[in-house]
C-alpha cells in the first residue's frame, strides 16, 4: 500500500518539476507602453542585475506576452505553496514513520532526474562511471543495464536506485 504522504509528495514533486521546466520558457518581466510622436509603442521590460532592460514588442505578441507573464506569476506562487507542503509533509513523515520518511527523501534526492535530456543523463551517466573506476568499484552487469534503461526512459531512476540499494544490502526487500 502506497502512502497517502508518499502519494501526495510525488504527485508535488511531478508539479514541481512541470513547472520549473516550464518557467524558462515564458517571458519575464512587466509590459510597458510608452506613445512616442503620437504612436503607441510596447516593451516588455525586466531588470537583468541593476540595470533595466527594455524590448520593443510587436502589437500582436503583447497579450500573449501579457499571458506568459501571468503564467509566470502564478506559477511562481504555486511554488512556493509547493514548497511549504513538501516541508510539511517531511516533518509529519519524521513524525508519524521512519520508513515514509526515507522513501520521501530518497524522492527527494532523485527528484528531477527523470526530466534530464538524453544529454544531461548521458553525462551523469558517464560522470558516475568515471567515478566508480576511480574508486577501484566494478560495476554490475545489472548496474550498467538498469542506467543503460534509466538513459533510454525505460526505467524511472528511483526505481533503479533503490534496486540498487537493494542488490548490495543496503535497504530492506519491500
Amino acid at each position: 500500500m502506497v502512502s497517502p504522504i508518499i502519494d501526495e509528495y510525488s504527485k508535488l514533486l511531478a508539479r514541481r518539476a512541470q513547472i520549473e521546466a516550464e518557467l524558462p520558457t515564458l517571458a519575464k518581466g512587466y509590459i510597458s507602453k510608452k506613445v512616442i510622436n503620437g504612436k503607441h509603442y510596447s516593451y516588455l521590460q525586466d531588470r537583468v542585475f541593476e540595470k533595466v532592460v527594455s524590448q520593443y514588442l510587436k502589437a500582436e505578441v503583447v497579450d500573449d506576452i501579457a499571458q506568459q507573464i501571468e503564467t509566470r506569476k502564478n506559477f511562481v506562487q504555486e511554488l512556493k505553496h509547493i514548497f511549504i507542503r513538501l516541508t510539511e509533509l517531511e516533518q509529519a513523515s519524521r513524525l508519524l514513520d521512519s520508513s515514509i520518511s526515507r522513501k520521501l527523501m530518497l524522492l527527494r534526492i532523485s527528484y528531477g532526474m527523470d526530466n534530464l535530456d538524453a544529454k544531461e543523463k548521458a553525462q551523469c551517466a558517464s560522470f558516475s562511471s568515471a567515478m566508480t573506476s576511480i574508486e577501484g568499484v566494478p560495476i554490475s552487469i545489472q548496474a550498467t543495464k538498469d542506467i543503460e534503461d534509466w538513459k533510454n526512459g525505460l526505467k524511472s531512476y528511483i526505481s533503479m536506485f533503490e534496486d540498487t540499494l537493494r542488490r548490495y544490502g543496503f535497504s530492506k526487500e519491500e
